[in-house]
């Protein structure tokens, strides 16, 4: 495991729910968690699950998306997609490749975590006009910002895992 990309996720899930739980008392009971079109509510949960399904949200699958990227490889080899797979994979680029796709799973769970607070700050923003509606000028940047930066991650596992002859 890279230790630096662990680590940031570390503290990036702590951070995130740290603030997730600091400003919960903020929402109301019945909490808008669906918008559709113009930015407008139309699905509401209780505060209670919101909390709960942010915590697995923003602690849960960014955990398990960012662990199966890295252990995946490691104990099952054969249901790692990456390009030229039996290359990479062999035992002279084994290591490194692992130790990649380790660190680069982290680095998913990172984005994916900084998508999860900006949308709790969104629906936050929400609460704060009534009915509740979407700030786009939150819910916009944010979703490029994730986007851009799934993009920039592929980027660099395509750049990385090269299909070799």
């Amino acid at each position: 495991m890279n230790s630096r990309s662990f680590i940031v996720f570390v503290c990036l899930v702590v951070a995130a729910a740290a603030f997730v739980f600091s400003t919960i008392d903020q929402l109301p009971e019945t909490v808008a968690t669906h918008y559709g079109a113009g930015g407008r509510a139309n699905g509401w949960m209780t505060r209670s699950g919101y909390l709960v399904f942010m915590m697995v949200f923003l602690l849960g699958f960014s955990t398990l998306v960012s662990f199966l990227i890295g252990f995946i490889p490691h104990k099952l080899p054969r249901l790692t997609n990456i390009p030229n797979r039996g290359y990479w994979l062999a035992e002279e680029r084994r290591e490194g490749s692992l130790q990649f796709l380790s660190s680069h799973g982290w680095w998913l769970g990172c984005l994916i975590v900084l998508l999860s607070g900006s949308m709790h700050y969104a629906i936050l923003e929400a609460h704060h006009s009534q009915p509740p509606a979407l700030p786009l000028a939150v819910f916009l940047p944010a979703s490029g910002g994730f986007l851009l930066g799934l993009l920039v991650w592929i980027v660099m596992f395509y750049r990385r895992f090269p299909k070799r002859e």
